[in-house]
């Protein structure tokens, strides 16, 4: 029998592992720019905090066990809801406070297009703090680290939770069922006009709200101190340098945590993936952890949706040079160690093959350079160097093959 992942899983093998950890490390260079600090909760929580916001139906939408002792406890599915834990039962952390994770989650979701049952996500937490700027940073430093991972064309649809509660209110629909429209809205630049009304309508909406509502959220007519917060927002922003800020109505983030400011981060000809980045404003979740209510805003960044649209090198080696031997290894030991104390990652043949099957191995390991060591070599203190993917070869002393690899991968 030949065991698979688990449904909804995968494996990573060294060349996606280097490319996500050359991404985290960007992401977390622009983060603690910004002085934000890593924190990292546990995988597992109690099942009543994991459900204290989104109610006992979230037991369908996540992993649910009970340990030996009985506890009922579920897999984290969002890390802002381990955040609040902490800043809810610790009031004496100075204000404001900047938290940042990059960690995987895992959700009982149908496995789909850029949808996994465990997925990885970074993200920040602003908290603290109910002024403007603060939902204006977290702009600029989602557009910094896309920015940094080499993602260049990206548009930010934003709104305020505020402003479609007022369309929702106009258009007649209850409060009881402000939550199940935001959840439709929120899919409408994804299914289009027609799957949001069937859903609407499923929630019992009257068609007279139903277009009612489209109709406000198409004519973009609000009143002026609705919509003020919103362009200062966008304003103070784009001073901080960020660029393509969108005001759209229809961006609401399904989650019900939000109280004011929304956004969603769209990746030009990629739009079909989904947001790559969403966020916004949630002054009243972290008092549901103990104590009193606190301002504070975030985001939370799909790391696997970057993947899909950051290329992975197909060439990667964790190993630059490869000391091929030729007799016995024992006198390429020396060479490679000298070389990994030089800060040079290498490695050597450890099966014993002959030289023309140590270099096939480094060619089908995509392993740039061999140095060629034999008893000739070690006499004369000079080794051949071949440089493997252009095909060409040097004839240069340990110092020489030190400061030319450094020289080629210096960072």
């Amino acid at each position: 029998m030949k065991f698979q992942p688990p449904k909804g899983t995968r494996d990573f093998l060294p060349a996606e592992m280097a490319a996500r950890r050359k991404m985290f490390e960007k992401i977390r260079k622009v983060f603690e720019n910004y002085g934000y600090g890593e924190v990292c909760t546990p995988a597992f929580e109690d099942f009543e905090l994991l459900a204290k916001k989104s109610g006992p139906d979230i037991e369908n939408e996540i992993y649910v066990f009970e340990d030996k002792a009985g506890r009922k406890l579920g897999l984290r599915f969002d890390p802002t809801v381990p955040i609040c834990r902490i800043v809810g039962t610790d009031p004496s952390l100075p204000k404001p406070i900047k938290f940042y994770y990059i960690t995987n989650m895992w959700r009982y979701d149908q496995p789909s297009a850029g949808r996994w049952r465990e997925f990885w996500q970074a993200g920040i937490e602003l908290i603290g703090s109910n002024k403007l700027e603060a939902d204006a940073e977290i702009l600029a430093v989602t557009s910094d680290c896309l920015n940094a991972i080499g993602i260049k064309d990206f548009y930010f649809l934003i709104n305020s939770r505020k402003i479609i509660e007022s369309l929702v209110k106009q258009a007649g629909i209850p409060e009881s069922k402000k939550f199940d429209v935001f959840r439709a809205i929120d899919k409408l630049g994804k299914f289009g006009e027609k799957d949001v009304i069937n859903e609407l309508k499923k929630y019992g909406i009257p068609d007279s709200s139903i277009k009612r509502l489209l109709q406000l959220i198409k004519s973009k007519k609000v009143s002026d101190e609705e919509l003020k917060e919103l362009e200062k927002i966008k304003e103070i922003a784009e001073k901080m340098g960020v660029k393509n800020i969108k005001i759209d109505f229809s961006t609401v983030r399904g989650i019900d945590y939000y109280t004011a400011f929304v956004f969603e981060t769209f990746v030009s000809g990629f739009e079909k993936i989904g947001s790559v980045c969403s966020g916004g404003r949630y002054d009243s979740l972290i008092g549901l952890y103990g104590g009193n209510d606190i301002p504070a805003t975030g985001f939370g960044m799909g790391v696997d949706r970057l993947m899909e649209i950051i290329k992975t090198e197909t060439d990667y080696s964790p190993v630059k040079i490869f000391v091929a031997s030729i007799g016995s290894k024992e006198k390429a030991i020396p060479i490679v160690q000298g070389l990994r104390k030089a800060g040079i990652s290498a490695d050597f043949d450890l099966l014993d093959r002959n030289l023309t099957k140590q270099l096939e191995f480094a060619d089908k390991s995509n392993i740039p350079f061999v140095l060629i060591v034999g008893e000739k070599e070690l006499k004369k203190g000079k080794f051949k160097l071949k440089d493997m993917k252009n095909k060409s070869e040097k004839e240069l002393s340990i110092e020489e093959v030190i400061k030319l690899t450094n020289n080629r991968y210096q960072k």
